[in-house]
């Protein structure tokens, strides 16, 4: 009985382990989508289109904050492609035994998301909604 149970004690704490960590996994994919997207949406309202890069750039790290479990340093990075802004948000899991607790997929426990919003100036589509609005009534 006393060996049945040792069995049954340790396998069940590394379930319990496992299960917490792949809960921090989870929690932590999707705050940083949720950051990486918010940074990007509020960098692709600004009023100049020429200020989105900076503002992202400038505030990514502000937004990441230390609200992730287990993490590493958070890194993000911006790009610019035409009429829409993506951000990238990277961090990697701190596993204490990777050798045991390891995932599927190549990269491991390493998270990496992007976020596209597509730039638009809120007060030229406000004047010609209002623009529009004015001609139909007449």
């Amino acid at each position: 009985m006393t060996i049945e149970a040792s069995f049954i004690v340790s396998w069940t704490v590394f379930l319990f382990v496992l299960l917490i960590y792949l809960s921090f996994y989870s929690y932590d994919k999707c705050v940083l989508f949720q950051d990486a997207y918010a940074v990007c949406f509020r960098g692709s309202i600004q009023k100049k289109e020429n200020q989105v890069v900076p503002y992202i750039s400038s505030h990514m790290q502000e937004q990441f904050g230390r609200k992730y479990f287990g993490v590493g340093q958070v890194q993000g990075s911006v790009d610019r492609n035409g009429n829409t802004t993506s951000v990238v948000g990277e961090c990697q899991v701190k596993v204490p035994i990777k050798q045991i607790f390891t995932m599927h997929d190549k990269a491991g426990w390493k998270i990496s998301t992007r976020a596209r919003a597509q730039i638009i100036n809120p007060t030229k589509v406000i004047r010609r909604c209002r623009w529009v609005g004015n001609i139909l009534k007449e």
